[in-house]
């Protein structure tokens, strides 16, 4: 610790603030070569201020990534070395997407089932394309009609045990 103060004059400050200059630079870079120059310093400056306001630049696996995403950072930002030894990027950026949840009724889900085996049994209509099952997709009947138990349905795949690490 105090070799690394000595080295950036006893502010051990400095050694982060050198780091992500360095970082913003290399991004700003990035961006010229992409996106074509800057036409003025002003657009230069706000590119800047955007990077320091928005975005988290660095490695995935720093913690500051993490920090990133769960602090809701606009953008994330990272240069790797990929398989092919060759330096790619990542970026991350926040969105909001909307996503619909809903509810299966039982009664509902037992009827489908009860229709399933009618037509199956008495109709003999076994044909594992037909329309019934395709039909309704509001009321998930596809997946419905294969939660079913067998013989009606399809059999249960169980996985063994996998794990996702997560933040």
């Amino acid at each position: 610790s105090s070799g690394i103060n000595a080295e950036y004059g006893g502010h051990p400050d400095l050694r982060l603030h050198v780091i992500t200059a360095f970082r913003h630079a290399v991004k700003l870079a990035v961006d010229e070569m992409v996106y074509g120059e800057a036409e003025s310093m002003e657009e230069v400056l706000g590119n800047m201020r955007a990077l320091r306001r928005d975005w988290y630049i660095g490695r995935e696996e720093d913690g500051e990534w993490s920090e990133g995403i769960l602090s809701g950072r606009r953008y994330l930002f990272s240069l790797y070395l990929n398989e092919e030894s060759v330096y790619s990027s990542r970026t991350l950026s926040l969105q909001r997407l909307p996503v619909s949840v809903g509810q299966l009724n039982r009664t509902a889900l037992r009827a489908l089932w009860a229709s399933l085996a009618f037509e199956l049994y008495y109709l003999t209509n076994d044909d594992e394309e037909r329309y019934s099952i395709q039909a309704h997709p509001n009321i998930l009947r596809n997946l419905c009609v294969q939660s079913a138990d067998v013989p009606l349905g399809y059999p249960i795949y169980q996985s063994p045990l996998i794990l996702i690490p997560h933040l």
